[in-house]
């Protein structure tokens, strides 16, 4: 389900990433559910999303200006605001290599939620909540416990992927138990 053909243009404006052009914002949407679609048939790209597409050389993202921006330039530009970017990043670029569908997961309290392949957004519910976490970070069992209860609450199970010092990716996933 990745975009096939001519490479897409999207700009930063204003601190996002939009795909103008309906046409490409379509193309995106319906071969990979990238972005979030917007009136007037613009799409807007989380980082994450853009960053992915920009590496695997699908769209390149213009500034204001008209200069194109360099994955580093885009990442650095983002990790300003949101220190665990490439964090996220390698998560969701390890899950989309893997064929599934990754969306923002904000008002679940993970990074990600995300489709079992073969699935869609909009005609079935996600079955995953992702949350990315360095390796050696140190959680209570509270805080587990809410991620779980959190997601059960909305019917997914958390994973959490634990990025270590090289990149690599290991995901755990804790269940709620009743005796």
């Amino acid at each position: 389900m990745e975009v096939e053909g001519a490479i897409i243009e999207a700009k930063l404006y204003r601190g996002k990433i939009i795909v103008w052009d309906e046409a490409q914002a379509n193309q995106l949407y319906q071969r990979g559910f990238y972005g979030k679609p917007l009136s007037g048939g613009k799409l807007q790209l989380a980082p994450v999303e853009a960053l992915y597409l920009m590496d695997m050389g699908k769209i390149i993202v213009t500034d204001s200006r008209g200069k194109k921006l360099s994955f580093k330039a885009l990442a650095d530009k983002f990790t300003k605001t949101d220190p665990d970017l490439m964090l996220k990043y390698l998560a969701y670029a390890d899950l989309r290599s893997r064929g599934y569908i990754v969306k923002t997961g904000l008002k679940f309290g993970a990074h990600f939620r995300v489709y079992d392949r073969g699935e869609k957004p909009g005609e079935a519910h996600s079955k995953f909540l992702v949350h990315a976490i360095p390796e050696g970070v140190k959680m209570t069992p509270t805080e587990l416990a809410r991620a779980v209860r959190l997601a059960h609450s909305v019917r997914k199970r958390i994973i959490w992927a634990v990025v270590d010092d090289e990149g690599d990716i290991t995901y755990y996933s804790v269940t709620r138990e009743r005796p």
